[in-house]
């Protein structure tokens, strides 16, 4: 089985266009995309219509040509623009969402999540502690979440991300594969000293 693995492309349309251009010419079964899909900078809430007006043809493309897309958005990639990725990736049966989910290809489970260990960065849709003694880093702000009409702010962030579950929980939550000899854990973050045993 070839396997095409690629993240963090925020939107660009030449790395998009060029993504199905190597997997053709690669020939591959599955490709990954590994989060942060969605246009940054100071179009973030415009990342709804890039998925409306480009990702949906983009999908239609690898279901068309029989490539599995197994993908999910990252931690820059508004929340509030899930439900429409996930309507979006479901009107292809060969395109899916991975994030906290599993999907199997040819015998091999592929595992997903797309929480994040805990940054600077203002922006915490997808953020949580690593383990439960997490020491967060020193912030540039307060936290923001994202909601449909702008951010609503987290004055305090320490203590509203205590209240979350920890990646080491999320972790534990996944769907387990029957053999982990023939598993791939796809996770937009990787946290520090996980096991997967």
């Amino acid at each position: 089985m070839k396997v095409l693995f690629v993240t963090d492309l925020h939107g660009s349309k030449w790395k998009y266009d060029r993504l199905f251009e190597v997997a053709e010419e690669f020939q591959a079964d599955v490709v990954i995309n590994g989060g942060d899909m969605l246009p940054k900078n100071n179009e973030l809430f415009k990342q709804g219509e890039f998925i409306a007006d480009y990702l949906d043809n983009h999908f239609s493309r690898f279901n068309s040509a029989g490539i599995y897309y197994l993908c999910y958005p990252g931690n820059d990639d508004l929340r509030i623009f899930d439900t429409k990725f996930e309507e979006t990736c479901n009107k292809y049966p060969f395109v899916i969402c991975l994030a906290q989910r599993k999907f199997e290809v040819r015998g091999y489970e592929f595992v997903g999540m797309n929480r994040v260990v805990d940054y600077p960065f203002r922006l915490k849709d997808r953020c949580r502690m690593d383990t439960d003694d997490y020491t967060f880093q020193e912030q540039f702000g307060t936290g923001l979440l994202s909601i449909p009409d702008g951010w609503q702010e987290i004055d305090d962030w320490f203590a509203y991300a205590k209240t979350l579950p920890t990646i080491e929980e999320e972790i534990g939550r996944l769907v387990r594969p029957r053999d982990m000899a023939k598993s791939v854990y796809v996770l937009h973050m990787p946290p520090v000293r996980a096991g997967f045993g």
